[in-house]
C-alpha cells in the first residue's frame, strides 16, 4: 500500500518489519513517558520535603548592612533566606536534570535548557516565600501540597512544549502560560507587599517579568536572542510601572492586579505578533481585559 500513511494502516495490515519497528517505538515512548513521570515525581517529592527538613533546623541569625547606590542596604540571613536560595535552586537543577532527557534535547535540536528552568524556579520562590509568611500549619501544609502539584505541572509543561510537534503541545503551552500568570501575580503581590524602595521593588519586578516572559516566547522557536530582546523591554516597562506604583497609596492586591495586566498584555501581544494574529479582534479583546482589570483593581485599591 505505497499511498496510504502508516499511521491510517491497521496493525494487522503492515508487514512484519513495520510492525516490529511500531511496536519498539510505541514501547520506547511509554518508557520514556514512565521515566518522565518518575523524574517529575521525585523532583516535586524533594521541594516538598525541603521545607519540612527546615523546620528542624535552626541556623542562627546573621545580618549585614551594606551601601546601595549609596543607600543603605540590610540583609537578613536565617533558615527563612536558606529556603528562599536551596528551593528554587533545587527546582532549576531538578528541571535540567528532565528536560534532558528529552529525545529533542538529546538529538541537539534544543541548544539550551536554561530558559526553561525559570518559570519553574520563580514557582519555588513564591511557594518559599508564602510558606516564610504563612503563620497557621493547615494552611501551611495547604499552601505546601497546592505549590508542589503546581511545580510539578508545570515541569510537565515545559517537558511537552520542548517539540512544538509533539501530541499535547497546545494544552501544555495553555498550562505553562496560565501557571506561569499565576507566578506572576504572586510574585508581584509578595514584592509589593515587602514595601522595599523602588530601587529593590522595581529591580525585583523586572528580573521577575523578564524572566517569565523569556519562558513565554518559546525562546527555542522564535529564536533566543529576539525572544530576550522582547523579554528584557517587557520586564523594564513592568519595572518602570513597580517604580511608578509605589507613590501611590493602593493595596498589595490592586498593585498585583495592575502589575500582572501590563505583563499580560505585553507578553500576549508579543506572542500574537511571533504567531501572526495580531488583528484588531485580538487588540480589542486586550483592551477589554485591560477595562475590567483596572476596574478590578479600583474596587480593591482600599482593600488592605
Amino acid at each position: 500500500m505505497p499511498n496510504r500513511q502508516l499511521d491510517a494502516v491497521s496493525p494487522a495490515e503492515l508487514p512484519l518489519d513495520q510492525l516490529s519497528s511500531v511496536s519498539e517505538d510505541e514501547a520506547q515512548r511509554e518508557l520514556t513517558a514512565a521515566a518522565v513521570r518518575e523524574r517529575v515525581f521525585m523532583l516535586a517529592a524533594l521541594i516538598a520535603l525541603t521545607p519540612l527538613a527546615l523546620l528542624v533546623v535552626e541556623l542562627p541569625a546573621r545580618s549585614a548592612t551594606l551601601n546601595f547606590l549609596g543607600s543603605p542596604l540590610s540583609i537578613s540571613l536565617s533558615t527563612d533566606s536558606l529556603l528562599l536560595v536551596l528551593v528554587p535552586v533545587l527546582a532549576c537543577a531538578g528541571v535540567d536534570w528532565i528536560l534532558r532527557d528529552h529525545p529533542d534535547a538529546r538529538a541537539g535540536e534544543v541548544p539550551y535548557l536554561f530558559p526553561f528552568w525559570i518559570a519553574p524556579a520563580f514557582a519555588a520562590l513564591a511557594i518559599g516565600l508564602l510558606l516564610t509568611r504563612i503563620p497557621t500549619w493547615p494552611l501551611w501544609i495547604i499552601t505546601l501540597l497546592m505549590g508542589t502539584a503546581m511545580i510539578a505541572t508545570l515541569i510537565f509543561a515545559e517537558y511537552v512544549s520542548l517539540s512544538p510537534n509533539a501530541r499535547g503541545y497546545a494544552v501544555a503551552r495553555l498550562a505553562l502560560t496560565g501557571v506561569s500568570y499565576a507566578i506572576a501575580f504572586a510574585l508581584f503581590t509578595l514584592v509589593y507587599s515587602a514595601r522595599e524602595r523602588s530601587i529593590i521593588s522595581a529591580t525585583l519586578t523586572t528580573l521577575i517579568a523578564a524572566g517569565l516572559a523569556l519562558d513565554l516566547l518559546a525562546p527555542h522557536i522564535v529564536g533566543l536572542r529576539t525572544a530576550a530582546v522582547f523579554a528584557g523591554i517587557i520586564g523594564l516597562i513592568v519595572g518602570q510601572a513597580t517604580w511608578a506604583l509605589n507613590y501611590w497609596n493602593i493595596s498589595d492586591w490592586s498593585a498585583g492586579i495592575l502589575l500582572l495586566t501590563v505583563f499580560y498584555m505585553l507578553s500576549g501581544l508579543a506572542q500574537q505578533h511571533f504567531q501572526d494574529r495580531l488583528t484588531r479582534a485580538v487588540l480589542l479583546e486586550f483592551a477589554i481585559v485591560a477595562v475590567v482589570a483596572l476596574i478590578v483593581a479600583w474596587q480593591l485599591a482600599g482593600v488592605r
